[in-house]
């Protein structure tokens, strides 16, 4: 940006120059300044998309890596969760009247839980690059709700 921002100040210089009563090689070697000039900022600007281009490649195998990492911590979770519905429903089983309740309202939690996660990743699908680090942040705080509940 500092390099464009030069070279458009050296141009306007040149340019007042040109047009303040110079002789004609100077009025020349002014037109193939501000040729050159052009010619420069035409190269940088070409070299600052390129960057912007690689930036932006960058980000979206950042992204795409992130996406494949938390599928993983996803299938985790709700692979615990399923486990623990197992018990529960295996508690649920050899449980009296009072305790299945128990059980049965625990087994709502980790079904609902589980559900969640699942919503979660169906919408990464939906979710753009800039939003992503948001839903990240959004999706790891409910896997680690999951994770606080399994420890109980």
């Amino acid at each position: 940006m500092k390099k464009i921002n030069l070279m458009v100040f050296s141009m306007l210089t040149l340019g007042l120059l040109t047009f303040s009563g110079c002789s004609e090689k100077t009025k020349d070697s002014a037109n193939e300044t501000v040729e050159e000039a052009k010619d420069d900022m035409d190269d940088n600007i070409s070299d600052a998309k390129e960057d912007i281009n690689e930036a932006s490649a960058d980000f979206k195998a950042k992204v795409k890596e992130d996406k494949e990492s938390l599928k993983t911590e996803v299938d985790e979770a709700v692979a615990k969760l399923d486990k623990k519905i197992e018990e529960a429903d295996a508690k649920i089983e050899k449980a009296t009247d009072k305790e299945k309740a128990k059980w049965q309202e625990r087994k709502k939690e980790l079904n609902r839980e589980k559900e969640e996660l699942k919503a979660s990743w169906d919408e990464t699908q939906d979710e753009t690059a800039e939003k992503w680090d948001a839903f990240k942040a959004s999706t790891k705080a409910k896997i680690e709700k999951a994770k606080e509940d399994l420890r109980d």
